[in-house]
């Protein structure tokens, strides 16, 4: 409903200036409800709060949190098919199901009922309008084809915040020939297709594309690709950060000092050994969802690790601050022909091909990779051979070999490296 996202977004915006004592009381409020409601209405949560001897009453503040049980990826998927996480008084038919790309496991799905949308939407566009767009910018946005196919909300049909939609798996070229013909005011997209783009206009003298925005997400973005991207577009790339299961949860403000944590939305908590650690030191990041009472994930382990800080923004914000945030850095594949290849491509080629719990892409050379997958239960005869040709019809004349494993290694995140090239990138 757009009146309930915009009165969502008007609260949001008015509690980033709260004094933090005023905004410690809103998350605290909000907590506690949601901490109330999965005891009684999510047989999930009430039995892993019995067994652990909590009660609603014991948790009053997230310093009360480690009193429960960290909540891991396996048990919301096994949950979720045993119909014991979402409440049982949601018509599942009026809700959005949100499904991660399982790029780091097997992937899960995620619940939002009506509300629940409307309220991440509203956390959402809080970030986009602080890195200063405008509702009614000029949008363009590359990502899955998928995500440019769903059906556009109330907003979007009044070309408020309206992105167009380039598709990743289209070469630079093509992108950067729409972007010279739209003129768009905000860019929007994965930082490894904003760097090819970057990357493509550097080599071809290009300098006619200039967003008054560029913004980024979903993968780890170094500094010497900051400098480059910056440097190309003549603007300061945000970087946004979230997940499929909890929405947005961190987003950079105008003084690229980190980023402010959502926590008017989400309890978060970094800890070591179940103890939250201090600012300045290195904890694996927990997420409390306080607003999605149709399926709320409490001390959700999204597998990242981040270093919080107690320092506050020179901008005034009073949202806290992470300072560096430890994620997948994945390679780029390059083909035969030359064409270089985002590697967040693998994620949408292989959620598409059933019977992959978890995979990992090996490039030994320009015509030849290896596909390191372990199966689930959907895996068949037929797999490697779909695999081999949506590969190959996306890159062209290449080598493919699938190898199954019973188990992929990790990085020290906890998160599956999905990507590694042996080919450099010129």
């Amino acid at each position: 409903m757009w009146l309930r996202m915009l009165m969502h977004l008007i609260e949001l915006q008015r509690n980033q200036r709260l004094k933090p004592s005023e905004l410690t009381k809103v998350q605290h409020k909000r907590l506690r409800a949601i901490i109330r409601h999965a005891y009684f209405n999510i047989k999930f949560y009430h039995e892993k709060f019995k067994a652990a001897e909590v009660k609603p009453d014991d948790i009053k503040t997230v310093q009360d949190l480690p009193k429960i049980p960290v909540t891991t990826k396996s048990e919301v998927r096994n949950a979720f098919r045993a119909k014991t996480i979402v409440d049982g008084k949601i018509d599942l038919s009026k809700c959005h199901l949100a499904r991660t790309s399982g790029s780091s496991g097997d992937p899960l799905i995620v619940v939002y009922d009506e509300k629940a949308e409307d309220f991440q939407k509203a956390v959402a566009v809080r970030s986009f309008l602080e890195a200063g767009c405008h509702f009614y910018d000029k949008w363009v946005a590359i990502s899955s084809p998928q995500r440019a196919a769903r059906k556009k909300r109330w907003f979007q049909r009044l070309r408020l915040l309206s992105p167009l939609w380039l598709s990743l798996f289209d070469p630079p070229e093509h992108h950067i020939e729409a972007l010279r013909r739209i003129k768009p005011d905000v860019l929007e997209g994965y930082f490894s297709s904003i760097w090819l783009i970057a990357r493509k206009m550097r080599e071809d003298a290009i300098t006619d594309i200039r967003p008054r925005v560029v913004i980024g997400s979903a993968e780890v973005l170094t500094e010497k690709a900051r400098e480059f991207i910056n440097s190309t577009f003549g603007v300061e790339i945000y970087d946004q950060f979230g997940c499929v299961e909890v929405g947005r949860s961190a987003w950079e403000c105008e003084e690229h000092d980190g980023w402010h944590m959502d926590v008017d939305a989400l309890a978060i908590e970094f800890v070591k050994d179940n103890e939250q650690v201090a600012s300045g030191e290195e904890g694996r990041l927990l997420y409390t969802t306080m607003y999605n009472h149709a399926m709320p994930l409490i001390r959700y382990d999204v597998g990242d690790l981040c270093i919080p800080t107690d320092e506050m923004c020179p901008c005034g914000r009073v949202l806290p601050l992470i300072k560096h945030i430890e994620g997948r850095t994945d390679d780029f594949v390059t083909t035969p022909d030359g064409r270089v290849f985002s590697p967040i491509i693998w994620t949408i080629l292989m959620r598409a091909i059933p019977g992959i719990a978890n995979f990992r892409i090996v490039q030994e050379a320009r015509s030849k990779l290896t596909v390191q997958l372990v199966k689930d239960s959907d895996f068949s005869s037929k797999t490697p051979s779909q695999i081999e040709s949506a590969i190959q019809k996306t890159l062209g004349d290449i080598q493919v070999k699938v190898e199954q494993m019973e188990e992929l290694p990790r990085e020290k995140t906890g998160k599956i490296r999905s990507v590694i090239s042996k080919v450099k990138v010129k």
